[in-house]
């Protein structure tokens, strides 16, 4: 894959993130999706919103290297539209039918953020 292709992966990731955003929330199984998501408490599938966005902000990182060429401007970048993402994600659950939008999401999503970026910038410093 050229470099400046990179770019491709995030945003895929962002539209996988989308899709699972699109899954209503009706109460009934009615795919196998459903059946996974049963099993799946609603605390922990609060707490997997850390481990989702700290990969979509290593993702930006890791695609914005070709374009950015020092490592803080990377993550401040990675960081900043990994956050976007964030809002923009809650705010398209408003429309999904048995989902809401939450602040308390957008604080997960930028803790594993800050998370992932943060050991980036320690590795970086080592």
């Amino acid at each position: 894959m050229p470099a400046k292709q990179r770019i491709f992966i995030p945003l895929a990731y962002m539209l996988g993130i989308f899709a699972l955003s699109s899954i209503p929330d009706t109460g009934r199984i009615e795919s196998q999706v459903d059946k996974i998501f049963q099993w799946v408490s609603p605390e922990l599938q609060n707490l997997l919103h850390i481990p989702l966005f700290g990969g979509l902000a290593g993702c930006w990182y890791w695609a914005l290297k070709p374009w950015i060429i020092g490592v803080n401007g990377r993550i401040a970048i990675a960081f900043i539209f990994t956050t976007i993402y964030s809002f923009a994600d809650e705010y398209h659950q408003l429309s999904v039918p048995g989902r809401f939008g939450s602040f308390t999401d957008i604080g997960l999503n930028t803790i594993g953020s800050i998370l992932v970026l943060a050991m980036i910038a320690i590795h970086n410093r080592a």
